[in-house]
């Protein structure tokens, strides 16, 4: 069930309806959220809904018994259980044909023809996100920062809720589950709230991700030998704006639909591209995910505090680029970004002992640093978007050797280029000004804006194109 399809808008309009019919009948409500949850689930694939049972399953269990455990060795055996069930099934469906054809390469260049048979298994739609998002719950729990719910119908919910299922935002079960319990209150303003953000994710998604996409983006990745350099460098910062909107633009639908049904769900961007260094990059971008790998595995393993520093941050940002995908290209983006935070966290040490500020100051030091960090971060995807190491550097050969002087720009996707480079770097308030207007005005004329805009998308979207992070 697409975001952007009509069954998806008839079923939300439906679950909205049936919401506010049992907005003050709490047990209800919550049955009809959870029954949708997994429908909306089962319209992508019917058979792994049941991986969504067993990991609510497993880590309710844990987290019940980690809580009641009256030892240490009984609450490191349940988080172990937990860990090792959850990770070993998101490592099953998403990495076992990695690491096998990892294994036949390695053996191969010792002169080892070892015949292993792919799995060639169809990955579950937002495993990583829900196994994450389940897994956060035990591991609050262990630490002590979380008690267990008494419902697993709640938990249950928590973990499919289907506005986060497939993408996130990740959802920590302190910031969710409280709003079973004691639901925020209702009013219009909310509704508004909602409104305002779903369309303004479908502006994203339809009139910028897509259209970058088709105009640019895919033509350029999809065959780098055939364009000129020019072309083949636009496509980069291209793809980086895409992968922008079409992250942002989910969460802002998935957020925006939250606020209808009377939920709170946490930010997930604040103008990445605005950042003044890699380490700032990651403060800003993908935040619940970022949010996750910080708080889970690199204070787990020591963080600033224990071991070699370094190290900890390498291995976090490896695990996020394997988090991406399973491939070397993925490794290897994170090793990149992984150098550049290590590198940056040295060079802020050094200039803390000299006395010097840790970031730049001035607006002209501050412009160079962000030009430079986009620079980092929209090349380093260049292995993001590509499908292995080599179709990676057969892009960069064709910068850096042109075999073409092709360059076929068109209007539509210069200006889409443009206008989002614009809007990412205008001032934040100029959006909420705008929807203030919007909601303000008459309700004629806010039917006749939602109209024209509806229009305005289908003509502009090529249409059908599934969000980039389903994928992980």
């Amino acid at each position: 069930m697409s975001f952007q399809s009509l069954h998806f808008l008839l079923f939300v309009g439906a679950v909205f309806a049936l919401n506010r019919v049992l907005l003050h009948r709490f047990d209800a409500r919550k049955n009809l959220l959870l029954v949708a949850s997994y429908y909306f689930y089962m319209c992508w694939d019917w058979r792994y809904a049941a991986l969504l049972l067993l990991m609510s399953g497993v880590n309710f269990v844990a987290g019940r018994r980690i809580a009641d455990s009256p030892t240490a060795r009984g609450r490191k055996l349940w988080l172990a259980f937990a860990l090792a069930v959850s990770l070993g099934v998101l490592g099953y469906f998403k990495y076992a044909d990695f690491f096998i054809g990892s294994a036949a390469q390695l053996l191969a260049s010792f002169g080892v023809e070892a015949d292993l048979p792919l799995l060639q298994l169809l990955l579950p739609v937002g495993i990583s996100f829900f196994t994450f998002q389940s897994l956060s719950y035990t591991l609050d729990i262990y630490r002590g920062r979380e008690q267990p719910t008494a419902s697993f119908r709640d938990f249950a919910l928590f973990v499919a809720f289907f506005p986060t299922v497939l993408s996130g935002p990740i959802t920590r079960a302190r910031q969710f589950i409280p709003q079973l319990e004691q639901p925020p209150a209702d009013s219009r303003a909310r509704l508004e709230e909602g409104l305002v953000l779903i369309v303004r994710g479908f502006v994203k998604k339809m009139a910028f991700a897509d259209v970058l996409a088709v105009h640019l983006v895919n033509p350029a990745f999809g065959a780098p030998g055939e364009y000129s350099p020019l072309f083949l460098l636009v496509a980069v910062y291209a793809f980086s704006f895409q992968l922008y909107m079409d992250l942002s633009g989910y969460t802002d639908i998935a957020r925006g639909v939250a606020k209808l049904l009377g939920f709170d769900l946490p930010t997930n961007f604040d103008r990445p591209y605005q950042a003044l260094s890699v380490s700032n990059f990651w403060q800003r971008w993908h935040t619940s995910m970022s949010g996750f790998f910080r708080d889970y595995l690199y204070f787990g393993i020591g963080g600033s505090k224990h071991g070699n520093v370094y190290l900890n941050l390498y291995i976090t940002f490896v695990a996020i680029g394997f988090w991406h995908g399973a491939g070397w290209n993925f490794i290897v983006y994170g090793l990149i970004h992984g150098s550049f935070v290590c590198f940056e966290r040295w060079r802020r040490g050094r200039r803390e002992a000299r006395g010097l500020p840790a970031q730049p100051a001035g607006l002209g030091a501050q412009l160079v640093a962000i030009v430079l960090t986009f620079q980092v971060v929209a090349f380093s995807r260049i292995l993001f978007r590509a499908p292995d190491l080599d179709s990676a550097a057969a892009y960069l050969g064709a910068m850096l050797r042109p075999l073409s002087d092709h360059a076929p720009f068109t209007a539509v996707g210069v200006l889409t280029l443009l206008l989002a480079v614009l809007l990412h770097y205008l001032p934040p308030g100029l959006f909420g000004l705008a929807a203030r207007g919007y909601l303000r005005s008459p309700l004629l004329l806010q039917g006749g804006v939602l109209a024209g805009l509806a229009l305005g998308l289908l003509a502009l979207s090529p249409g059908g194109a599934t969000f980039i992070y389903f994928q992980f």
